[in-house]
């Protein structure tokens, strides 16, 4: 095999190329048994004038950085080779195109890690308000929002030192301090994101995170309420103001901010029988919505309590469930009614499917892996009774 040089024989290209020892060097020799170049077959010819050759290599597609490299066909692979300051850069690939790719990324890649550092005197502060206006704030929800505002304030005495000189022992020195909870985990979420746009933009070298090891996320699984807890709270709330919201929650699965307490009314499809929620659970800040279906008794209970409704919002509604809850020794909150309604339609035959979307989720899988629960006292028939036949029955 050629390879393609302005020397006038084989071996004396060949030589130009360094090898590791003379060994490697012979085993190449003996596999050169094919000329290839970029922009020609490999039945062509060499043309005799060289620098012409060179010239079409170096000047193809704009690649002026990519001068003087060494293609070789061998071993039924391509070989592409460039040498920068007594650095020998080498890439293997099926085909010239794949190879020179491939090239052109080493080189880039050796080049960018020879760059230096600017010395900069900007504080993680500085760098974190200008991350969070341009990369978060356009595509993240209002809880997301709160939560960056409040992490920036739990991470300021770290926000406050110079952004370069924060390392991987000032990071953990500053989170021994920290109790350890949900809390904990989003600051380090977030300030490795921090780091992470602060390396993408220059700003330092390398993310201190990257010699981290955190440990893996906790995710307490909310449990449903257990018939008898729902025997228990039902009797409880009956009769007061509260007990229409918990049924309501219980009866369609929303999360806590997904119910319009001023206007449910009008998300009410008489014709269809449906409720149409704004499903707040996604990126982007993208509208979507998901229709539950709710059975006449359902819709009565809502409509012969509006003005009770009304009076609630999701703040004041959560606080007096949690309430509730506490006076009843159930150590559970408004989440958890949402678990409950699929753990209910698990046992009313309901299928999965449907039950996923209604509450709003991707897949079906993601509704039986993180709220139905197993209750052995749990039948379709108590379900029914319990709640007086305000349960959709599917089918």
């Amino acid at each position: 095999m050629l390879i393609i040089n302005t020397a006038s024989s084989l071996y004396g290209t060949f030589e130009k190329i360094q090898f590791a020892d003379q060994q490697e060097r012979e085993r190449i020799k003996q596999s050169l048994t094919l000329l290839t170049f970029p922009g020609r077959t490999k039945t062509e010819q060499l043309p005799k004038d060289k620098k012409k050759i060179m010239k079409s290599l170096s000047k193809k597609k704009g690649d002026e950085d990519l001068k003087n490299i060494y293609y070789v066909y061998t071993e039924k692979r391509y070989m592409g080779r460039k040498q920068i300051k007594n650095k020998l850069i080498t890439v293997h690939a099926k085909t010239q195109l794949e190879c020179k790719k491939k090239l052109t990324e080493a080189v880039n890649a050796f080049l960018n890690s020879r760059i230096p550092t600017k010395k900069t005197k900007l504080t993680l502060l500085e760098f974190w308000d200008k991350w969070y206006s341009q990369d978060k704030e356009p595509f993240i929800s209002e809880g997301t929002k709160k939560d960056l505002t409040q992490l920036r304030t739990y991470l300021l005495p770290l926000l406050e030192l110079n952004i370069a000189k924060i390392d991987k022992d000032r990071i953990i020195n500053f989170f021994s301090k920290v109790e350890e909870n949900r809390t904990k985990e989003k600051m380090h979420i977030y300030l490795k994101a921090c780091f992470k746009s602060a390396v993408r933009h220059g700003v330092i070298k390398k993310n201190p995170y990257d010699l981290i090891i955190l440990p893996p996320r906790s995710r307490a699984h909310k449990q449903a309420l257990t018939f008898e807890e729902q025997q228990r709270l039902l009797m409880y709330v009956k009769g007061k103001p509260i007990g229409i919201i918990i049924l309501i929650y219980l009866l369609t699965g929303l999360r806590k901010k997904e119910l319009n307490f001023k206007a449910i009314e009008n998300d009410i499809n008489f014709e269809n029988n449906t409720l149409k929620a704004i499903n707040l659970k996604g990126r982007n800040n993208i509208v979507r919505y998901k229709h539950i279906r709710l059975s006449k008794g359902t819709i009565k209970l809502i409509m012969d309590n509006l003005d009770k409704i009304h009076k609630y919002d999701d703040e004041s509604a959560y606080r007096e469930v949690l309430k509730v809850m506490r006076e009843l020794g159930i150590q559970k909150s408004i989440v958890n009614l949402r678990h409950t309604f699929a753990t209910n339609h698990l046992y009313l035959g309901t299928p999965d499917y449907i039950i996923s979307k209604e509450m709003g989720h991707s897949t079906s899988q993601i509704t039986k892996d993180n709220y139905m629960d197993i209750d052995f006292n749990l039948t379709k028939e108590k379900i029914v009774k319990l709640y007086n036949n305000l349960y959709t029955i599917f089918g």
